[in-house]
């Protein structure tokens, strides 16, 4: 990680009391769904922290609860890291993988990939006990966040390099802050209102949230991205737009975030008073603020927390020893083959 990743997120650390038993049993899922087959699989997954990660977004979870947020966390890097190679420069074949997944959604077919089938069973377990409305909106996120992937093949196909704005709008679909916010609600066994969640306030505050965690992993991941010859970072994008180096790049994007913390703590500060027209009943209240606190404040530190201590940035997760047996791993055949 840079040494000036340090973007003061002014929230205390928090994670979940019951890290320690999820972080023991972070692979049993992922095995059982066969989204790894091999020793080498399992230790590269390990190498991620992702375990730590779902314990610090979800931080009032635990036992069957923490499970799930921890299960996301691993499927999300599993499948992200599927658009490494030869599938995420092929529109076509990215393609086919969004909606062979956003069809997990609606029904998943008992022959479908390991990776299919366990965005299926995430999903199901997602949806226990929540409204039809939270399930509405979770499942809107969980389609802007998959179709999100297929633009980003577009534009490596195209060799295109994105203006900053425009980098940011995809950005904001495929870092999937949305489902983690809306899965910190299904964890933690409360809803916002629907009539606060589409205020403008909460909007804005959702797109901070999101914009803080983009900034932050385009720095840690900035490496790792150059190494593939990966244009779409934003770092590699401010170079070339205001002919930087890579440290003043660095800098650029962390005073962006730092400003966009700043512009939050005053929202925040002042949230109640901006919801006063809607008139909260008590326990609408207590609702909202859980969520500020448990879902907004505590993803822009728990991503932070795990970014500076994450193994998936080091030189030894770049890629995968052997690319083709990781893709079998998690269950979908490389870009031109078969089976």
């Amino acid at each position: 990680m840079p040494q000036n990743m340090d973007l003061h997120i002014p929230f205390p650390s928090r994670i979940s009391p019951d890290f320690e038993r999820a972080c023991a049993e972070q692979l049993v899922w992922v095995r059982a769904m066969e989204l790894i087959r091999s020793d080498e699989a399992a230790e590269r997954q390990l190498q991620g922290d992702y375990a730590e990660l779902g314990a610090r977004l979800y931080t009032s979870a635990v036992g069957a609860d923490l499970d799930l947020g921890v299960d996301q966390c691993n499927w999300f890097f599993l499948f992200d890291d599927l658009f490494d190679g030869p599938r995420g420069e092929d529109p076509v074949e990215a393609e086919e993988l969004i909606n062979a997944t956003a069809g997990a959604l609606d029904r998943c077919p008992p022959d479908a990939a390991p990776i299919v089938r366990a965005m299926a069973d995430i999903w199901s377990r997602s949806r226990e006990g929540m409204s039809p409305a939270w399930q509405e909106r979770a499942e809107r996120h969980w389609r802007l966040y998959l179709g999100g992937h297929i633009t980003e093949a577009e534009h490596r196909r195209r060799g295109i390099m994105c203006t900053s704005e425009e980098h940011m709008v995809v950005r904001r679909a495929t870092v999937g802050v949305q489902p983690v916010l809306d899965l910190v609600e299904r964890t933690g066994h409360f809803e916002v209102p629907a009539r606060v969640f589409g205020s403008p306030v909460m909007a804005e505050m959702r797109q901070i949230v999101e914009d803080v965690v983009i900034l932050q992993n385009e720095i840690v991941s900035v490496e790792k991205e150059m190494a593939r010859g990966e244009q779409n970072n934003l770092l590699v994008i401010v170079q070339h737009e205001r002919d930087y180096t890579l440290p003043q790049s660095i800098e650029h994007v962390r005073r962006q975030a730092h400003d966009l913390v700043q512009k939050f703590l005053t929202i925040d500060g002042r949230l109640f008073e901006l919801l006063q027209p809607l008139e909260l009943s008590a326990q609408e209240h207590r609702s909202v603020d859980r969520y500020r606190v448990e879902a907004l404040r505590t993803t822009m530190r728990g991503c932070y927390d795990w970014h500076a201590r994450s193994g998936r940035y080091t030189a030894s997760y770049i890629r995968p020893p052997d690319v083709l047996g990781y893709l079998e791993d998690v269950g979908m055949p490389p870009v031109g083959r078969q089976g």
